[in-house]
């Protein structure tokens, strides 16, 4: 009899292994708990800019710390939730779930979610023991991501590199924010601790995967080969050293460093946006709407880049707080809210598929959530101009209105996406099945 019980045992363990790793393949679905958390964060991060704008219109009193609170529940809170979710099934092979890839995926789920509410507690109270400890759960949440993508990926893929190093650069991030949190700074000091950190996570993490997943996902989308291959090595070296140059210039306080990264990083961008182009005009010339979100987002990526040499070389002179100010609004709710409105809710939908072939079936993914709105192209990108507006001095008088304007239609676009995303998570049939709506945008 109990030779009988060792003979069963290690069969019904795996069977429920199996039965575990079939659970988490339904969560990562439509249900996937990181993209359920990124809906959650996305939405209270337009409650905080409703509460902006509480706070511009006099209605409530100003609250402490808003303004960084609202940027956070977008990049940790949102995109960062996004990406722990999405990234293994850009990277490879997704659909691969062991019973280790299991627990390894709860982990990183548990210990995120553990950690940014104490990194947001931390911040909006000044406690700085609270935040560390938040940070120290995130970090160790990245850990095992880098585990999952190098387990997913193999170097030979076509955007393995780009999600491989990704990752590093938030590693990067943390580490410099670990050095705000506890008063550890290089050469640059405190600013150049921000930059770092700011440089880390949205230049060198958040787009080496949005260059990765464009380059990855474009032929699909708009119906033609990559219409320029070889500028794919151009992008990746490009941002990779360029975002490099960006983080450390800053820390150690070396314009030459800065300067030579931003440099390289725009040739990067430069290659990212002829392919992402010149596939579309190759193509069938369709989505129209969802380019010029990609588009849109992309100019609020590079429009610092002309200002940032004047606020070095010319920091009496020039306007570098507010430049700086309207630089991270732009980086935050031009590029990254743009990119989110324009593939998130299709990336939803095509997660919903057993086959977790988010790639191919993205296409499918977007004629499921339908176009973007006209109102929610004009209103970001005419929020954002005015945001930019802030920093010029001709409008200075006109600073607290511009704000108000721009908040106000940013809140308009970003109610869009919630209201999309929430859409997509809500169950529904297989994608798998022709498409029923026109192509055309």
């Amino acid at each position: 009899m109990f030779e009988h019980n060792r003979q069963v045992r290690p069969n019904w363990y795996t069977d429920r292994m199996i039965i575990l790793g079939q659970v988490f393949t339904t969560m990562q679905t439509r249900n996937n708990p990181f993209l359920l958390m990124a809906g959650l964060y996305l939405s209270v991060g337009l409650l905080a800019v409703i509460g902006k704008l509480g706070v511009e219109f006099g209605a409530i009193d100003a609250l402490p710390r808003l303004r960084w609170l609202t940027i956070h529940f977008v990049t940790i809170g949102g995109l960062t939730q996004v990406l722990f979710g999405v990234l293994p099934a850009l990277a490879g092979s997704a659909s691969a779930t062991t019973a280790a890839t299991t627990r390894n995926r709860w982990f990183q789920w548990l210990t995120l979610n553990a950690g940014y509410p104490l990194i947001l507690i931390g911040m909006a109270t000044g406690d700085t023991t609270t935040a560390a400890v938040g940070a120290t759960l995130v970090l160790t949440a990245l850990g095992g991501l880098l585990v999952t993508v190098f387990r997913a990926s193999t170097s030979g893929d076509r955007g393995a590199r780009f999600f491989r190093t990704a990752p590093w650069f938030l590693v990067v991030g943390i580490l410099a924010a670990f050095g705000m949190l506890l008063n550890l700074h290089g050469p640059g000091g405190y600013f150049g601790s921000i930059e770092a950190h700011v440089h880390a996570n949205v230049w060198g993490f958040l787009a080496l995967v949005a260059a990765g997943a464009l380059l990855t996902s474009i032929p699909h989308l708009f119906g033609a080969d990559l219409r320029y291959p070889r500028l794919r090595g151009v992008t990746y070296w490009g941002v990779t050293v360029g975002a490099a140059g960006l983080v450390a210039g800053p820390w150690l306080a070396r314009h030459e460093l800065t300067m030579g990264g931003l440099a390289v990083y725009v040739v990067g961008t430069v290659a990212l946006l002829a392919n992402v182009v010149g596939t579309y005009r190759a193509g069938d010339r369709i989505r129209t709407r969802r380019l010029a979100l990609v588009l849109g987002a992309y100019l609020w990526l590079t429009f610092p880049v002309p200002w940032a040499p004047l606020v070095l070389l010319f920091p009496e002179t020039v306007p570098g707080t507010a430049i700086e100010l309207a630089a991270i609004d732009g980086l935050v709710f031009g590029w990254m809210l743009q990119l989110a409105m324009a593939f998130l809710p299709a990336v939803v939908v095509s997660l919903g598929n057993e086959t977790q072939d988010v790639v191919s079936l993205l296409d499918v993914g977007v004629e499921t959530v339908g176009r973007p709105s006209r109102v929610q192209i004009a209103s970001v990108n005419v929020g954002m101009l005015a945001l930019w507006g802030t920093a010029m001095p001709p409008l200075e008088g006109l600073a607290d209105s511009l704000t108000l304007v721009g908040y106000l239609l940013i809140a308009v676009a970003w109610a869009f996406l919630v209201a999309d995303l929430w859409t997509a998570l809500t169950p529904r049939a297989s994608v798998t099945g022709p498409a029923t709506e026109s192509l055309s945008e």
